[in-house]
């Protein structure tokens, strides 16, 4: 197996948050939103920097209530509710690592606790696909066209000024979730758009829907977790994305490959264009998941910019492959101190995040390896449930098994086994 260190670069923080010297709020305590398995990792990480960790959401059962010192029973989507638990517990910070559902609610606290965050009405635009994509047409980005809708008739009535494909989505969900792609219009294939919005609108929590246009890409598109301090992107690492054609959702990402094969001079303009949105939104510091699209003029499509670090332990390969310590970062972020140490690095290595899923409902039994793929490529793999448990066919990020992650010498090592990973490694589902 490929041996990693990780570097953290602790001189850079102007606090001692280490278990010895404890921190300057004395007890010093964050409240974390949200205590799943994602959640774990952090937990720890605030315990080594001498921090308590007081967890809430809506779900006792979940694991990382466990991990933390503390636990309260409190809805993560209520910006009111989070608020005047951290009002009452008089926490050092609101962090949020991963989750979705808690991005507005962190925000929402920290600016009205008066600790750092990016503005919670620019969170607010970036956690809504139908505000993302006026901001982004408002100001020249490259947008698709698109309409919104919060009812099939409305849908039927305006999907005509599109042109197909279109892929529909609720406004308010990531993670690939009620995401549907439809290559016929209306006039040829009603009952699929129809089936389409059912599904989105199932699942928005605004009940409101968005059909934009597919965009294209030339050559594979594009996701990868990003760092950026001041409103200014620091850390980035960008990877080729892979769908499985065979799964229930086939345009619902699986592989990731980095770095990604976009000629240097598209990423960096990439780059460029996260820099200027951030710039005109006012965000400060922030982890964040992008995806986005080239097409075949050079031009950028941002599909996704969520202010969070990626699911499905995908923020990991952040730390893995640049060495930067991202989970301390975000810690430090939420409490107002220096994140210089995290900066851009170049790697002459070839990294694979892999989202394990089963196309065949049924009882996941666990992972088989093959033993030379396990020891000479295997760098983690995490998983998310345990066997015994019923695993779902893979309609979106919320049917995941688990996630590894493998490091290569070569891209074309790396490609043998994303091309075809049964050969390597698959879950047992029975």
């Amino acid at each position: 197996m490929h041996n990693f260190q990780s570097s953290t670069c602790d001189a850079h923080s102007g606090l001692d948050l280490s278990p010895q010297g404890g921190s300057r709020w004395g007890a010093g305590a964050i409240l974390l939103l949200g205590g799943t398995a994602i959640q774990i990792p952090i937990i720890h990480k605030a315990h080594e920097m001498g921090l308590r960790v007081i967890t809430c959401d809506n779900r006792p059962d979940n694991p990382g209530h466990s991990i933390g010192d503390e636990y309260h029973n409190v809805d993560i989507t209520d910006n009111e509710a989070v608020l005047q638990l951290a009002e009452r517990l008089h926490v050092d910070a609101v962090v949020n690592y991963s989750l979705e559902a808690g991005i507005k609610a962190a925000a929402y606290a920290q600016e009205a606790l008066g600790k750092p965050t990016s503005p919670y009405s620019s969170v607010c635009t970036l956690s809504d696909k139908k505000l993302f994509r006026q901001f982004l047409r408002e100001h020249g980005f490259c947008t698709p066209g698109m309409i919104t809708c919060s009812s099939k008739e409305e849908a039927f009535s305006k999907v005509e000024s599109l042109r197909f494909p279109v892929v529909v989505k609720p406004t308010d969900l990531w993670g690939s979730r009620g995401v549907t792609r439809v290559d016929a219009s209306p006039l040829h294939q009603e009952a699929q758009l129809s089936a389409a919005v059912d599904l989105a609108l199932s699942l928005s929590r605004g009940g409101e829907v968005i059909i934009e246009e597919f965009v294209e890409p030339c050559g594979p598109a594009i996701e990868g977790n990003a760092f950026a301090i001041d409103g200014v992107l620091t850390t980035r690492a960008w990877a080729d994305v892979y769908n499985d054609p065979q799964a229930a959702n086939p345009i619902t990402p699986v592989t990731f490959c980095y770095p990604s094969t976009q000629p240097r001079h598209l990423l960096d303009k990439l780059d460029a264009t996260l820099n200027r949105l951030l710039s005109l939104l006012g965000m400060r510091t922030n982890a964040y998941n992008v995806e986005a699209r080239i097409d075949r003029n050079g031009d950028i499509y941002l599909m996704e910019v969520a202010p969070r670090n990626g699911g499905n332990t995908s923020h990991d390969i952040l730390s893995l492959i640049t060495g930067q310590d991202v989970q301390r970062a975000i810690i430090l972020a939420a409490l107002g101190e220096d994140c210089s140490f995290m900066r851009n690095v170049s790697y002459d290595t070839f990294w694979m995040g892999y989202v394990v899923h089963t196309n065949t409902p049924g009882i996941y039994q666990g992972m088989w390896m093959d033993e030379d793929f396990k020891q000479n490529s295997l760098v983690r793999y995490t998983p998310f449930m345990q066997p015994g448990s019923p695993a779902g066919t893979y309609s979106g990020t919320n049917n995941t098994i688990g996630a590894l992650h493998a490091q290569f010498a070569t891209r074309e090592e790396m490609m043998k086994v994303a091309t075809d990973t049964t050969r390597y490694f698959r879950p047992i589902v029975r």
